[in-house]
């Protein structure tokens, strides 16, 4: 015996009934009329079985297309999209070896200009020095040449070459440029014990010039000392370190006018107020204590 579909229905007599305001299903019992039980208004008779039915059917059929559709666009792409490049292998790249355990690799620190490179374990390293007593002093007073490679930005007087020695540079650049090349200014006496008393004839020093002339070579060697010292009586004044804090120079310079002052004055030490002057008639030449092993 086939089962009997059960039908239901919904009253539509909304604000006078309250099984329509509920929306309510309303069985419909075999063979009765499809009223409403409470009002007695005709039902609005649904047939879920076949709507059921058709809604499925219409989700299958849906389904089924969406399928073809996705199998035929993957056809298509495939026939024209371009045959795809093999795959190449990819590269081995090489590991950077480890660093060794004993061997720590340490950030590099910011370089200051000038930086003072380490101290030469003896004097003679440096071919222009001359050991005197318990120290070294250079042959020559520094050059220009000498002087730019610490400072390179240092504008020489006009016709000053690179073989003539400094001038126009204070005190303290002038203890930089020593300290850069592990070296220091010569203190007064050291500079008085090179001078020596060789100023009975300073004829063949840079003395008594003209203004209007430059000094000499620093390698001129027409008044070379006992010491094996050039230019220490004239061709410029020299820097020297007083043990104070003011500057100090001693010596003569190329237009010294040695008619007209005594000779005696070459040895007096001349004192500043200031670090920062400059003349252009005062250099400097460098010393350094001397090296234990070089006894």
């Amino acid at each position: 015996m086939a089962e009997q579909t059960v039908r239901t229905g919904k009253c539509t007599n909304f604000g006078n009934c309250t099984l329509a305001d509920t929306g309510v299903d309303i069985s419909i019992p075999e063979g009765a009329a499809p009223v409403c039980t409470e009002c007695g208004r005709g039902l609005m008779v649904s047939q879920p079985g076949k709507d059921r039915s058709k809604l499925i059917g219409g989700v299958i059929a849906l389904l089924v297309l969406v399928a073809i559709a996705l199998v035929a666009m993957k056809f298509l792409w495939g026939y024209l999209s371009p045959a795809a490049a093999p795959e190449q292998p990819a590269l081995a790249i090489p590991a950077e070896p480890p660093t060794p355990r004993d061997e720590p690799v340490l950030p590099v620190p910011p370089q200051a200009e000038p930086v003072p490179p380490p101290r030469p374990p003896a004097a003679a390293v440096d071919p222009n020095m001359v050991k005197l007593a318990d120290f070294w002093i250079d042959r020559t007073e520094v050059s220009v040449g000498d002087y730019r490679t610490v400072f390179p930005g240092y504008q020489a007087p006009k016709g000053f070459t690179d073989d003539l020695p400094v001038v126009d540079i204070t005190w303290e650049n002038a203890g930089r440029f020593a300290e850069a090349n592990g070296k220091r200014l010569c203190r007064e006496s050291e500079w008085l014990f090179a001078l020596g008393d060789e100023l009975s004839d300073p004829a063949k020093a840079a003395l008594g010039g003209s203004t209007m002339d430059k000094p000499r070579s620093v390698t001129d060697d027409r008044d070379e000392n006992s010491h094996g010292l050039l230019n220490m009586v004239g061709n410029v004044s020299e820097w020297v370190d007083s043990g104070t804090d003011e500057a100090a120079f001693l010596g003569g310079y190329w237009y010294w006018d040695r008619e007209g002052r005594p000779l005696a004055d070459l040895k007096r030490v001349n004192r500043l107020g200031t670090k920062g002057t400059y003349h252009h008639y005062i250099g400097f030449r460098t010393c350094r204590d001397a090296d234990p092993a070089a006894h």
